[in-house]
């Protein structure tokens, strides 16, 4: 069956085995700093991601959708700090409220595309942030919502890790299954043209709605681990730059690609976070490394990487420039 499976498809399931057993085993290499900044990355990694199903797969460049994770993490806030319900109830109040702001901000986005579409998502995302400050009796206002445990059984850094890494991975599976499926081709096609998947009888009204549910499916998921990795839950999740970031996290790792987002997420994380430390200026590192992203690899870093991969495998696999060449008039003639 391996030797069914192309050199390319080969070298990825050998990355993706890598990373698996690398990812089980961090908790025995790295220490608890390294361990929940890991768990930070792969929690901004799968936001990343759910933004780049919408940018990179469909064409819509969003701008608020940390209002949708952030609406699922102020259910999980409200019903942990204030309401005191269990850990069922959280989670399932903060998913019903994460899924109900992604189906109003689709429908509100759907008949939109290009720039306006990016205006109405920024409007939303500013409409959350407003009201995470104007709901204090819900929200907390500035000071957020705090106090808020994580559930039984994964209390611990490493448990908590552990968690996170499975609920990514699974939530990776289902992207890989979306995005190689019909409807993710289709995506491709409404990102391309999409007057000329109107003329082939596609709904695009429809296809954004759908695909706008899925991505904030996605978010909402990352919106529920981000508030019990960090304990709290305050405006600052919901702000413009929380939303932006997640669209750099895409471009910078390479946008249209589902370990894209992750790489990226990966590397901003590491500069927020270890570089800024030894650093003074690191935002202004951060931004020199995106200026040479845009200028030498327009497809991110892991475009950078397939491109010269395929140049590589071009270059090896072509028959040699000296190879003799059997033609008609070399061919040899009968008795």
């Amino acid at each position: 069956m391996l030797r069914s499976i192309s050199l390319t498809g080969r070298v990825k399931l050998g990355f993706a085995v890598v990373g698996i057993a690398l990812g089980i085993a961090a908790p025995y290499i790295f220490d608890r700093f390294v361990i929940g900044l890991i768990t930070l990355a792969l929690v901004g990694g799968l936001f990343a991601q759910s933004i780049d199903l919408l940018g990179g797969y469909a064409g819509l460049i969003t701008l608020g959708h940390a209002g949708v994770s952030g609406t699922a993490a102020y259910g999980v806030g409200y019903m942990a700090a204030k309401a005191g319900a269990g850990f069922p109830a959280q989670i399932a109040v903060g998913f019903l409220a994460g899924m109900v702001a992604a189906l109003i901000f689709g429908v509100m986005a759907m008949r939109s595309g290009g720039v306006y579409f990016i205006m109405v998502t920024l409007a939303q995302g500013m409409i959350v942030w407003g009201l995470s400050i104007r709901l204090f009796r819900i929200t907390g206002a500035e000071n957020g919502l705090t106090g808020i445990p994580r559930p039984p059984g994964v209390e611990l850094y490493w448990q908590y890790y552990y968690l996170t890494f499975a609920v990514v991975v699974l939530c990776w599976g289902m992207l890989g299954i979306v995005v190689n499926s019909p409807f993710g081709t289709s995506l491709k096609g409404l990102r391309e043209s999409e007057t000329r998947m109107r003329m082939l009888g596609y709904n695009t009204t429809g296809q954004k709605l759908y695909v706008f549910l899925i991505s904030g499916f996605f978010a909402t998921v990352s919106g529920i681990l981000l508030v019990y990795l960090n304990g709290f839950i305050s405006p600052s999740t919901v702000i413009l730059a929380a939303s932006a970031i997640g669209v750099l996290q895409a471009i910078l790792g390479g946008i249209g690609t589902l370990v894209g987002p992750m790489i990226g997420a990966f590397i901003i994380v590491f500069v927020q976070n270890v570089v800024s430390i030894y650093v003074a200026r690191w935002p202004t590192l951060m931004g020199a490394l995106f200026v040479v992203v845009v200028l030498f690899a327009r497809r991110g870093l892991v475009g950078a990487i397939s491109d010269g991969w395929n140049r590589w495998l071009n270059r090896n696999q072509a028959p040699g420039i000296n190879e003799p060449v059997l033609t008609s008039t070399n061919q040899p003639s009968g008795p």
